[in-house]
């Protein structure tokens, strides 16, 4: 039953980076194109630490801090402003998530559910690849200290998810390090922080086996990806994070492309939107009470074109960008 475990947890992060809309073609010296609002996030920072955008109406406040994905375990960064911010704030806004139901997942594995991940019956992984792609993978996997047989039984889809979870552990990156960090530090300042929503991951899971052979690839070739787009820049879109750049995290930051192979999966296609529209949402239920709130969400989340801040703004709200 523990195989399940790597599966379900990967699932669960990449909901949390789930993009606002269709990822931009690969480029080599900028990973994202379709920033929202650039005039908003090429700014100098007025504050040590996180860059942070401010929106106001009547007596209550909401502070959104956008965090990047994956991040060194041993990032250090200035919190002091975030935890002036949390003294007397009355809440913290986190991302949906995704979860596994103990029922459901018991149903999973007693009707031999882990199985429609699994190749068929005699066939490996690697026998399923074109020359170059197998190529890739052997050489990215063997990189990360790994053989085939870690993956040798699992379509691509699940492949794909567990080499890119491989790679973190390989790197000593942490997904979602900052927002840990953040809800750490509500806990200690006796501030409730809550996901806006729980997605069940479920759905996904039993979607998998019915992406198409070319999905499947799709996946792979997409962490394979973001292996080479973390390893050239994960470490400084981590920095410039820290430092409040903003113009350092839109030239280093790359959302997962396993975004997009889950987009290929119908049950996770349709949580994207849903998942947009319930981080807007809470933002907006919240600046109907008074009071200082912060919100927590992935920067691509927030900044690309179609996502929070667009939504926002079409709201009629004004949101003052750092620095402004």
């Amino acid at each position: 039953m523990r195989r399940l475990k790597p599966l379900v947890f990967a699932c669960a992060a990449a909901l949390l980076t789930i993009g606002a809309g269709p990822a931009p073609t690969p480029q080599a010296n900028a990973p994202v194109q379709d920033w929202t609002n650039v005039e908003v996030v090429v700014v100098t920072p007025d504050h040590p630490g996180p860059a942070m955008w401010h929106i106001v109406k009547g007596q209550s406040e909401v502070w959104i801090i956008p965090t990047v994905s994956p991040v060194p375990k041993d990032l250090a960064w200035d919190s002091a402003e975030i935890q002036s911010l949390l003294k007397g704030a009355k809440g913290v806004i986190l991302p949906p998530r995704a979860s596994l139901g103990l029922f459901e997942g018991m149903w999973f594995w007693i009707t031999g559910g882990l199985d429609v991940l699994k190749q068929p019956e005699g066939t490996k992984l690697e026998s399923t690849l074109p020359g170059p792609l197998k190529a890739r993978f052997v050489a990215a996997y063997t990189r990360l200290g790994q053989d085939a047989g870690h993956y040798e039984d699992w379509l691509g889809g699940v492949a794909a998810l567990q080499l890119e979870g491989d790679y973190y552990k390989f790197a000593d990156f942490t997904p979602n390090g900052p927002e840990k960090t953040i809800r750490s530090l509500a806990e200690r300042a006796g501030v409730t922080a809550h996901a806006t929503a729980t997605y069940a991951a479920m759905d996904v899971i039993k979607d998998v086996p019915k992406m198409t052979a070319a999905a499947h690839l799709n996946c792979l070739n997409w962490a394979l990806e973001d292996i080479d787009a973390f390893s050239a820049h994960a470490a400084a879109a981590a920095q410039a994070w820290a430092r409040g750049d903003v113009a350092g995290m839109k030239a280093h930051y790359s959302e997962t492309k396993l975004d997009d192979c889950l987009s290929q999966n119908g049950a996770y296609l349709r949580l994207r939107e849903t998942a947009n529209r319930d981080m807007t949402n809470a933002i907006l239920t919240v600046l109907n009470r008074p009071g200082v709130t912060l919100a927590v969400m992935p920067m691509g989340f927030f900044l690309r074109k179609g996502g929070v801040l667009d939504r926002l703004e079409a709201a009629g709200l004004t949101v003052t960008g750092p620095g402004g």
